[in-house]
């Protein structure tokens, strides 16, 4: 068996499809990844969410967070508001904009779901997805 048949096989299903998901947004303004965080923050933003949570989830540098962020707030999705109880962070809130846009991205990621296993029975997704998650927590 080929040694990187498995790494080559996620790789080329990644990049298809972020072409996919990147299809389905181009009319949104957002890139997906955009559309992802808008949608994290939205869901949790009565947690206090800090640029360094959306590092972890996000699973990047703090660097492109900011920068994300920078881009979300100048098209008016997101803001970010210094708490009364501690001057030196910023929670992150949706605005108006940012919450009607949850819908229609959130859409998007799911044909785009559905189009990822639609070759698959039910029971090949559930057996994919724990596969996919042992991989995971494993790394």
């Amino acid at each position: 068996m080929d040694r990187m048949v498995v790494s080559n096989l996620l790789r080329s299903i990644m990049n298809k499809s972020r072409e996919s998901m990147e299809q389905r947004v181009k009319d949104m303004d957002v890139s997906p990844q955009q559309g992802r965080m808008i949608s994290y923050i939205a869901q949790n933003e009565d947690k206090g969410l800090i640029q360094k949570d959306l590092a972890e989830v996000f699973q990047r540098r703090g660097a492109s967070i900011t920068s994300m962020l920078q881009g979300l707030e100048k098209k008016g999705y997101i803001e970010r508001r210094i708490p009364e109880n501690n001057e030196r962070q910023k929670n992150i809130y949706a605005l108006p904009k940012g919450k009607a846009l949850v819908a229609e991205t959130n859409e998007a990621f799911y044909a785009a779901e559905k189009e990822l296993v639609h070759a698959l029975s039910e029971e090949e997704v559930q057996q994919l997805t724990e596969l996919l998650r042992k991989i995971d927590h494993s790394l």
